[in-house]
């Protein structure tokens, strides 16, 4: 049997030849946290030891736990057994360097000069598995896996008043109750001040009342993908250039969405509040409502002091919110949650 074994030495790789019948290297790499990829390479006939010791240094600089090499068998080709999942996840993948020069991976294929992208491949298998190697990324740069469990995460339910507490408050007290991490950028901390949360978000899902609470204070939340874990942020709305929204369009049409909102009724209303008026409207609708203030703030409306009047008549409650809020210059939009809740978003006419 002829065994090669390759280790790290200072500045140098050496060689130690043994007797046997197949051809095996090893490197050694540093210790490693989180997912673990160990590589076994397989050569088709031809190749001399000289010939893997050139790929070597590539492959010990790509990330793999270790590394080995040996010569082919009829049935080798390129593979990956997975065992675990997430931090602790491990990989063991076989690839194949054929009589080209090229290595064979899952998904994969490298030219000698092109070996420096294999470092991608490797972070690309701990980000997202086998599934993350075969899938596009999609919105904010995570597989579809990914985004999913994210969506799902945030349909956990605001279970407190929120009206009348900081959003420093707010957002820690949502937090805690997430399957998912959150870190808020070191250089929007001093944002949290003592600023009230004026919307009710009682009963709504997390992802929707988190982007609703920062939004008035320039502040947008963002998935993103650390390690091997997707992670939110909270940072600056000018350094973000894809935000989780506020809500998201309907699925269905507005009467499958909240048919309260067609129901008819007499109604007059007279030189009165506007905030008043759609808050009796949005309790009788027993829907949530979240007021677009940095919108409204741009555009000078103040929601609270505008009086608005309607002539009695006799029409249904969509129809009656159009007219009040269009006297403002505002419009109402029917959106639904993480876990598909409807809410009014209340926002102007001009953007």
């Amino acid at each position: 049997m002829t065994m090669i074994s390759l280790r790290k030495a200072a500045a140098a790789c050496w060689l130690t030849m043994l007797v046997g019948a197949a051809m095996l290297a090893t490197l050694p790499a540093a210790a490693q946290s989180g997912a673990r990829v160990s590589l076994e390479v397989v050569t088709q006939p031809g190749f001399s030891a000289e010939e893997i010791r050139e790929w070597l240094p590539a492959l010990e600089k790509a990330g793999f736990s270790n590394v080995r090499v040996r010569t082919g068998r009829d049935g080798d080709g390129a593979a990956i057994v997975a065992t675990g999942s997430g931090n602790s996840a491990n990989y063991q993948v076989t690839a194949v360097l054929t009589s080209d020069n090229r290595l064979h991976l899952p998904n994969g294929n490298y030219s000698f000069e092109s070996r420096g992208k294999i470092n991608a491949w490797v972070e690309k298998l701990k980000a997202g598995g086998e599934e993350g190697l075969n899938a596009r990324a999609g919105a904010f740069g995570l597989v579809p896996k990914d985004l999913v469990a994210v969506h799902e995460g945030l349909t956990t339910k605001v279970n407190f008043s929120t009206t009348g507490k900081t959003t420093r408050e707010v957002v820690q007290a949502i937090a805690v109750n997430l399957p998912i991490g959150m870190k808020v950028d070191p250089a929007v901390r001093d944002k949290f001040g003592e600023e009230k949360v004026t919307d009710e978000l009682l009963g709504m899902s997390s992802g929707t009342a988190l982007a609703a609470a920062i939004r008035p204070l320039g502040l947008v939340l963002l998935p993103a993908k650390v390690g091997n874990d997707v992670t939110l942020r909270v940072l600056d709305s000018q350094a973000a250039e894809q935000v989780w929204p506020v809500g998201w369009p309907m699925k269905t049409s507005p009467r499958e969405t909240l048919p309260d909102l067609f129901k008819f009724l007499n109604v007059e209303v007279s030189d009165a509040s506007l905030a008043e008026s759609v808050e009796a409207i949005r309790g009788r609708l027993n829907v949530p409502m979240i007021i677009d203030q940095n919108s409204l703030a741009r555009q000078k409306i103040d929601f609270a002091t505008v009086k608005v009047t309607l002539p009695k008549t006799n029409t249904y409650y969509a129809k009656i919110l159009e007219r009040l809020l269009f006297q403002a210059k505002l419009k109402y939009e029917l959106r639904i949650d993480e876990a598909d809740r409807p809410f009014l978003w209340i926002t102007t006419v001009k953007q």
